[in-house]
């Protein structure tokens, strides 16, 4: 992410060397770039104009009349009928042209907030006589930035990996349900008569009748009860058919959980893009 940063970062200001000029030009001797693949909010942007004015001018590519930053601030201003519009007229080729084009893109892709200090600064803003006009912000999402801040706070999480698996603890809380509550086998059992009437070759008959035990429906929160009332023999065979797992290792190495795997193929991942 940093080198894309520095790649945006280089090629934007190589654009300020004594190479723009600033001209009021009229709004149909420019045009949006064909090539423009970024899709913005004129609704949002006509606001801010009606609001603040343009205070940033467009940036064109002198030669084409075609916008590299700002067409969408050029479509809101056309649908405000606005006549003429301040631009940066940049001389420059047409391979250049579009490398600026998509690092101006890119670097607001790039971009983030600081959410609690935003929402500082637009509590401060809402407070005011205008409120919230003019920030392309409103009501509705400060109230669901304070809430995801709020969440957060709540139950933090850790961007950092771990290896440490928490795993349930299975204690009797309750009497030791009986065996046959422990699934639900009546659509298990109504396919099972579907396919002993029909007319098919036995090796048939095999498979329908072990795929059909796809729908046996097991109640785990009864399971997770039952096991430890269970004798050490049941207890083993219930965790070797993963109706509960007790052991994150043993979990990992029967094929059960593809966590470990998975984490190698991310550091494998992570020490490539490096």
């Amino acid at each position: 992410m940093w080198r894309s940063l520095r790649l945006a970062s280089t090629t934007l200001s190589s654009i300020v060397k004594g190479e723009l000029t600033t001209e009021t030009v009229r709004i149909d001797d420019v045009r949006p770039h064909p090539k423009n693949v970024r899709q913005g909010d004129i609704g949002a942007i006509s606001e801010s104009l009606k609001a603040h004015g343009q205070y940033r001018a467009i940036v064109v590519q002198k030669s084409t009349g075609h916008i590299l930053a700002g067409n969408h601030t050029w479509k809101a201003a056309k649908a405000l009928g606005w006549q003429n519009i301040e631009a940066h007229m940049l001389d420059c080729d047409d391979d250049r042209a579009m490398r600026i084009m998509l690092a101006d893109n890119r670097a607001n892709d790039l971009a983030s907030y600081d959410d609690a200090a935003l929402a500082e600064l637009l509590k401060e803003l809402d407070a005011t006589e205008l409120g919230l006009d003019g920030t392309m912000f409103d009501g509705d999402a400060l109230d669901s930035l304070l809430y995801d801040l709020e969440q957060n706070a709540t139950n933090p999480l850790s961007d950092e990996y771990t290896q440490t698996i928490n795993i349930p603890q299975y204690q009797i809380v309750g009497e030791q349900p009986a065996a046959q509550e422990l699934c639900n086998t009546e659509k298990y059992q109504t396919l099972l008569n579907s396919i002993d009437k029909a007319e098919l070759a036995d090796d048939v008959k095999r498979f329908l009748r072990l795929a059909a035990a796809r729908h046996i429906v097991f109640d785990y929160r009864k399971i997770a009860e039952f096991y430890p009332h269970a004798s050490a023999e049941v207890q083993q065979l219930i965790e070797d058919s993963a109706l509960v797992i007790v052991d994150a290792n043993d979990a990992i190495r029967n094929g059960y959980a593809l966590l470990e795997q998975t984490l190698t193929d991310l550091r494998v991942r992570d020490d490539d893009s490096e």
